[in-house]
């Protein structure tokens, strides 16, 4: 009987430490908790796009920082200057899967590929001007 207790108690304690593990992130309390600024673009396969791969609009992207804001207001700043520079709407759409962007020079649906504390992988349709394939992945870090 003691036996079957002690194994009892064990299991249980496995379980809550994988339920504890795997911690429910609400894509809206991460995404409106940080001001976030791009780190790399990547294909598909996690590839790094090298700067060659890139237009001029996509290397501007590295100087921003980016705000997802709880009132659906996203705004784009000067990293050094601290100048808001684009303003626009977002919304999480289709059970949270993918961001609906609506700002001046971007405007569309993106995947939601990664949500983490530290990371945000939002996966773009290529316009054809990056030399990738179909897909580009944009992925956003905290900015210090």
């Amino acid at each position: 009987m003691k036996k079957l207790t002690f194994g009892l108690l064990i299991s249980v304690l496995l379980i809550a430490s994988k339920c504890k593990d795997k911690e429910i992130i609400e894509p809206v309390e991460v995404m409106t908790s940080k001001i976030w600024k791009l780190d790399r673009f990547s294909d598909t396969d996690n590839k790094t796009l090298t700067q060659n791969q890139l237009n001029s609009q996509a290397i501007g992207l590295f100087g921003l920082e980016i705000e997802f804001r709880s009132n659906n207001v996203t705004r784009a700043r000067d990293r050094q200057t601290k100048q808001i520079v684009n303003t626009g709407t977002w919304y999480l759409i289709e059970n949270n899967k993918y961001i609906d962007i609506d700002a001046q020079g971007i405007k569309g649906k993106f995947e939601l590929v990664l949500v983490q504390r530290d990371k945000l992988i939002i996966r773009a349709e290529n316009n054809k001007q990056l030399a990738t394939g179909q897909y580009v992945n944009l992925e956003l870090v905290p900015s210090l």
